[in-house]
Formats: structure tokens, sequence, C-alpha cells
């Protein structure tokens, strides 16, 4: 049997690139995976690494608050106010001041507890460890931030629950009132429930009719900008659409298991279609990168990888390879 796996496909572009910057990919953007708090402390420090207490205006500050107001959404369902008390910690895993280059962990918050319940275990024994910033063209990624996420995201003990696709693309329209309604229109029936305007971003925070779980459209340029970054104004119409699917824990594998199983097929093809209504076209060049950089740390022994994960030079190279271990044509 050959060790390549196509799955499916729906790249009807190539890389484009304006100023530096890839503005037509599609990649995972966040990874959420659910294991047990003393296996992470020792995968942890076998690399040489620290867990601290996650201080304020770090990269990770945004993600931090984001965990936070979900997690107490889902508390105010499931559990009493006393018993909701988040631990959240920070590992830093590379060079850099990019949200890639740190992984956080999170004890106490009901996803972990029902596991631990569900596992007979004490309600601290399991923790959630994302991976957050993965597809972020116009910021540095390193390649030895994303080999140490490879090991964890590829340990079978580790459980994927949730992942966010990310697909930028340009778009002239204005994200505001007077588009809202035609976006919703556009993603009906999934957009049934209501969309929510915050800023320059449509949030479908609860989607009908789906296996997606939250979709979001955003002003990309803009919020770059308000991190602080200086982007040329070639950018301008800069967007990102953001989906977000969730695996059910009792059923959920290791993200290395997933990323080869028609469960990722399925829930790509969710996501194609999300797109699809929004006439966002999209090349798979950087996702079929990631997959394979994640079970197979060789793809990212070379030169240009080495000095930038997600470099134009390294993402060009994959690209003329005609090796792939995994051939995700989505």
């Amino acid at each position: 049997m050959s060790n390549v796996e196509t799955l499916y496909d729906i790249s009807p572009s190539d890389i484009i690139v304006k100023n530096g910057v890839t503005i037509n990919q599609i990649g995972i953007d966040t990874i959420k995976l659910i294991g047990r708090y003393e296996t992470v402390k020792k995968m942890v420090f076998k690399e040489g690494l620290e867990i601290t207490k996650a201080k304020a205006n770090t990269p990770v500050t945004q993600t931090i608050e984001q965990i936070k107001k979900e997690a107490l959404r889902d508390a105010k369902r499931r559990y009493q106010k006393d018993e909701f008390k988040p631990i959240i910690e920070v590992v830093k895993i590379g060079k850099g001041k990019s949200l890639s280059n740190y992984m956080v962990i999170v004890r106490f918050i009901p996803l972990t507890m029902d596991w631990a319940i569900e596992q007979k275990k004490a309600k601290g024994e399991y923790c959630m460890i994302v991976f957050a910033g993965l597809h972020q063209p116009s910021k540095k990624l390193d390649s030895v931030a994303e080999k140490i996420m490879s090991k964890f995201t590829k340990r079978k003990t580790f459980k994927s629950v949730s992942i966010d696709i990310a697909i930028d693309t340009e778009d002239r329209e204005p994200i505001n009132k007077d588009t809202k309604e035609g976006f919703k229109e556009s993603l009906k029936p999934l957009s049934n429930f209501g969309v929510e305007l915050k800023g320059s971003s449509f949030y479908i925070n609860n989607v009908c009719c789906s296996g997606v779980d939250r979709v979001l459209y955003y002003d990309k340029y803009k919020k770059q900008q308000h991190q602080g970054q200086k982007l040329d104004s070639s950018l301008k119409h800069w967007k990102r659409l953001e989906i977000t699917i969730t695996n059910n824990p009792k059923e959920a594998v290791s993200f290395g298991e997933y990323a080869k199983s028609m469960k990722l097929l399925e829930d790509f093809i969710k996501v194609y279609e999300v797109a699809s209504r929004l006439k966002i076209s999209f090349d798979s060049t950087y996702l079929n990168y990631q997959i394979n950089s994640i079970m197979d740390n060789r793809f990212m022994n070379n030169n240009a990888s080495k000095k930038q994960f997600n470099s134009v030079e390294a993402l060009k190279r994959f690209s003329n390879s005609n090796y792939r271990r995994y051939a995700l044509d989505i």
C-alpha cells in the first residue's frame, strides 16, 4: 500500500504573494489537545523548557482571554461558580515574539474536568494544550517551535479536540453593518441563528445545520495594524475566514491519527463549503506543508525552512518538490 494518501482536490489557484505575504493560503491556525498534565510536564522538562505563569501583555494574552471566555460560558452550563477555577500556564517553545512560539496549558476547565470524571481520575489530572498562531503569513514562524509542537501532536495519548482552519483572501467589501445582511444571506442556513458584528469582524457562534462550531470573518489588515504590526497598503483588502471544528473528546484520536483519517477529509469538505458560499478560493500549499512537516520533521531539514518555517521560499520549495508523505490535495 502506498504511503501517499490523496484526500480531496479543492485548490483552484497557485501561491499568490503580495509584498512578501502569501494572501490565498489555507492552513491550521490553532490546535487544541487534551492529555495528562504530568505527561506534559515531563515532555516540557525533557526539551529543556520551563512552565511559567501566564503574564499580561504577551503574545498569548488575547488567546488566554478567549480561552477564559469560552470556558466561562461552558462552566455556567455545567458547573457551580466555585468549582470553576482555571489554571493557565505557558511554555516558550521558540525564538521570537510570535504567538506560535508559545504553548498554552489549561487546567480545571469543564472540558478537562469532564474528561477526568469520565476516566475516573482527579479533576486536575488532565489539561488542554493549545498551539495557536500557526498560520500567520506576515509573521515569522520558528521551525524549532514547529518541531516541538510536532512531538505533542504526534503523541497518541494526547487527543485532538479542536482545530481552527484559517483562509486568507482579498475582499474589497468592508466588514460593517451595511454588509452584514449580505454575509448572513451568503451563509444560510448556517447563519440562521444570526450573525454578530464586533468591530470589523462577523461572528457566527451558533452555527446551524452543520458540523462546524464557529465561523469568523474579519479584516486581517486592520487586526494586524491594531496589534502594532506595520503592513504595506497593498494588503489593505486582506480578509481572513476562520472556521472552528471540534471533535467529541470521547471519540477523539491523536492529531497524527486525525491527520491521516477520513474525518479530516470530512471536516475540510465542510470548510470548503463555507468558503464556496463566500466565493473564496485558495491554494493548499501551506496546509500540505504544515501537515507533512508535523508528521515528518525531515520536511523542515532545508535552509529555507530552518531560517523561517512559513517563508515564501520554504513554501515554493515544498510546492516544487515531488515528494509528499501525505498528499492532502485540499
